[in-house]
This record gives C-alpha cells, sequence and structure tokens, in this order.
C-alpha cells in the first residue's frame, strides 16, 4: 500500500485497476493500462421515461462510431486530466475513474453528466479542479482511515471555496455554469464527508441563482435537477424546509418530456422516478407544515401504493421497488400511521426481499440506501437477521465508495435499535456532534 502515495506529497497516484476484499476495503492497486468501463443494461444518456418499458439499450439509439467517438473523447479527457503541474493529477485521474462512474447505471460506453461537463472542466477552471482533487481525496480518506488525507482534503476544499469566490467576483451579473458546477461539487463533498459545513450554503446559493436565472445552461439541467434533489433529500433528514418549493420542483421536473409525452428522467441525478421523487417532496413538505394531517397523510399513500412503473429488467425492477416501498415508509413513519393502514410488516419484508435480490457493491445497490434507511428505522426489535444484512450492506457501500454518510446511517440505526423509543421519532433529533446525516 505504500506506493500508493507519491512520497513528497499524499496525492494519489493514477490507478486504474483497483483490488478489494469482501468488505470492499482495498487490498491492491496496479498502474493505469488502459479504461475501464462499466457495462449494465439502462439508456442512452441514461435520460428514461418515467415509465420505462422493455429494455430500449443504447445499442438500440447509439451506432457503433458514436460509441467509438464517446470512447475517443473520453480517453483524450483523461489522458489530459494529470497534465496541470499542480500536483492534483493523481486525485483528478482517482475522480474521473473511480467516482463520476460509481452510480452509472447505463449500457455501452459510459458518458454521465460528470464525463460530459465536468470532466472537461478540470483544466481550464481552477476551483472545479480543486474541488473534484478535495472530493478524491475525501473518499480515499474515509476508505483507508486516513487521517493526513482527510487534512488534505480538507485544505482542498478551502482552496477550491476560496477560488470559487475569486471566481464569482468577475460575474456581478450572477455566476456561470463553472460557479455552479463548483457549487454542486463542494455541496456534495460535504454530504461525502458527512461534516455538511457548508451544505446549505452551497445549495442555497446555487438554488437562487438558477431560479433567478431559469436555467443552468447545461443540456438537461443536470445541475438544475441535482441541486432540487439534494434539497429536498437533504430535507427528509433535517428540519428544516426545502428551498424549492413544491411550485419550483414541479417546473424543473417538467421540463423534459420524450416525444411519447412523458417526463424524462436520469439515474445520474434521481436514483427513482420523478414520480416517487414528487411524493418524497410531497411528503416532507406536508410533514413538516401539518405534522397532524392525517388524512392527507393516508391519501399520499393510496397513492404511492397504486402506483406503478414497469421496468422489465431485473435490477431495475427491484430498484424503482425499493424506492417505491421506502416512500411509503417513510411516510409511514412521520405521520406514525398505525400498522394496519399500510401493512406496515409486509412493506417491510416486501422492500428487503427486493433489495436482496439486488446484487451487493454494485451501482444499482450504493443507489438505494435511503429507501432501506426509512425500512430500518421501522424495524422491530426481533428482526435481528435483516437488522444484521443491512449494516453489512450500509458498510459495504461505505467501503466501496468512500462516503460517510453510508457510515453516518448505520451509526443513526444503531441509536434507534438501541433507544428503544417510539420508532416513528422525527430523524432531525438524531444527535451527531459536528455532523449531519443526508443520504
Amino acid at each position: 500500500m505504500t506506493d500508493i502515495f507519491d512520497a513528497k506529497n499524499p496525492v494519489l497516484k493514477s490507478l486504474d485497476k483497483i483490488t478489494y476484499d469482501e468488505d470492499g476495503k482495498i487490498v491492491n492497486v496496479e498502474p493505469a493500462t488502459s479504461l475501464r468501463g462499466t457495462e449494465c443494461e439502462g439508456y442512452a444518456l441514461r435520460w428514461v421515461d418515467a415509465a420505462p418499458s422493455k429494455g430500449k439499450s443504447s445499442k438500440e439509439h447509439t451506432d457503433t462510431k458514436s460509441q467509438a467517438i464517446i470512447r475517443q473523447q473520453k480517453l483524450s479527457i483523461l489522458m489530459n486530466l494529470g497534465t496541470t503541474s499542480d500536483d492534483l493529477g493523481g486525485f483528478v485521474n482517482y475522480y474521473a475513474r473511480e467516482i463520476s462512474e460509481a452510480f452509472y447505471l447505463g449500457h455501452g460506453p459510459v458518458e454521465t453528466p460528470y464525463t460530459r461537463h465536468v470532466l472537461p472542466m478540470l483544466r481550464s477552471v481552477p476551483s472545479v479542479r480543486c474541488a473534484v482533487a478535495a472530493t478524491a481525496a475525501c473518499h480515499i480518506a474515509n476508505r483507508l482511515e486516513d487521517d493526513q488525507m482527510k487534512r488534505q482534503s480538507l485544505h482542498l476544499r478551502l482552496k477550491a471555496t476560496e477560488l470559487l469566490r475569486e471566481e464569482l467576483k468577475g460575474y456581478p451579473d450572477g455566476p456561470d455554469l463553472t460557479c455552479l458546477v463548483c457549487m454542486l461539487l463542494l455541496a456534495q463533498l460535504d454530504v461525502c464527508s458527512g461534516d455538511c459545513v457548508e451544505f446549505e450554503t452551497h445549495l442555497k446559493a446555487a438554488s437562487t441563482f438558477i431560479k433567478q436565472r431559469g436555467s443552468d445552461g447545461t443540456e438537461r439541467g443536470f445541475i438544475e435537477q441535482r441541486i432540487a434533489w439534494l434539497d429536498v433529500m437533504g430535507a427528509t433528514t433535517s428540519s428544516r424546509m426545502p428551498h424549492w418549493s413544491p411550485e419550483d420542483l414541479a417546473a424543473t421536473l417538467n421540463k423534459f418530456w420524450t416525444p411519447s409525452g412523458k417526463r424524462e428522467w436520469g439515474f445520474d441525478v434521481f436514483y427513482c422516478p420523478i414520480d416517487l421523487f414528487e411524493y418524497i417532496a410531497d411528503i416532507t413538505v406536508l410533514y413538516k407544515l401539518e405534522p397532524d394531517a392525517i388524512q392527507k397523510a393516508i391519501l399520499l399513500g393510496n397513492a404511492i401504493k397504486r402506483w406503478v412503473c414497469i421496468c422489465d429488467s431485473d435490477p431495475r425492477r427491484h430498484m424503482v421497488e425499493v424506492w417505491r416501498l421506502g416512500t411509503l415508509l417513510y411516510l409511514i413513519r412521520l405521520f406514525r400511521l398505525p400498522s394496519g393502514i399500510f401493512n406496515t410488516a409486509n412493506t417491510t419484508t416486501c422492500i428487503f426481499h427486493h433489495a436482496r435480490a439486488i446484487p451487493s457493491k454494485t451501482s444499482w445497490s450504493y443507489s438505494i440506501s435511503w429507501p432501506l434507511f426509512q425500512a430500518g428505522l421501522l424495524l422491530p426489535p426481533e428482526n435481528s437477521q435483516i437488522k444484521a444484512w443491512l449494516r453489512n450492506e450500509l458498510y459495504k457501500n461505505f467501503c466501496a465508495l468512500g462516503c460517510f454518510h453510508q457510515k453516518l446511517a448505520i451509526e443513526a440505526l444503531e441509536q434507534t435499535w438501541r433507544s428503544g423509543k417510539d420508532r416513528h421519532y422525527d430523524l432531525s433529533s438524531v444527535d451527531f456532534p459536528q455532523r449531519k446525516l443526508i443520504l
């Protein structure tokens, strides 16, 4: 392991093949020799219908020539990412190979919003380059439990913030795309680190600028939709209201439609279909405004129960069903609904049935932490086997991804299970000194 880092600077060298043990810890690293590409079922650019029909893979949408172009463009980007003489090349290459593709659920050549929008900025935008390097250092530090690397990540995060501040001074009419990308990266870095000190600052600033402009400048509104996602999901585990009102959210989600008249959504931005994301937002706002609105909550629950998304692919079908059931359990927990209304015990059993059908340590399994966490909060004391399985899955995710919020989720569940208190309590009361749980 000693040769992974430069002797003078704790910077990860360019890596390609990394070997892990059963728990996802790094056990061996081989120098980069070729580009890594993961092929799994999905859609071109992973922008799919809200109710996708049988497997229209990118092979049906992207011919061989265009696939070759994507591969060549990506190779060109990766070969040039580390050429700037600032000692950050190892971190930047690590981000490109290990993080930008971590949640890829598509098929064929990997092209995510990160490879499309973020990677091309890394040589020319200092703030984005530092934010990416800080993110890579944070992931590595968490995975290796390396305090020196954590300090390196913090230093780079502060540097990225300083550079962003300077760049904002050059745009008196508001930030351009590069500034918004940096804000998004810094917000996500706060989630990964677990401290979330500046999360709300970056989130609110980016939200305000995007609303003023009416667009983030990307082809598919990637930054706008991702900021909205982080805003709502952050509000599900805190006492604050979302910064995006239901009207703002609807306007954002209704921007992109397929020729058949269905809203488009991308797994890079939302891990669940848009309809379920809207239900999560509606539940969150309703609870914060009217915590005793039981009848309204039941109406929402009935709508979620009736909702159907046709997915013939097993991983996608199981993942979407986990999100549907997790959203229902979130509603049940917040509004303290009696177990008989939506058969809480059966719903909990079903969600773990679908979750266990998804292979561990895959992009599919990484995408279901939030709904599984909701289910875990409602597990009765006697379900020790399910608790052990859930604890193990979240820990595998932490070791594989290096995202500290996975570990915080385990701590929150353990705290809940040990307390023996009402399992419907408000999650914002969980005590993590200087930490904030956002899944």
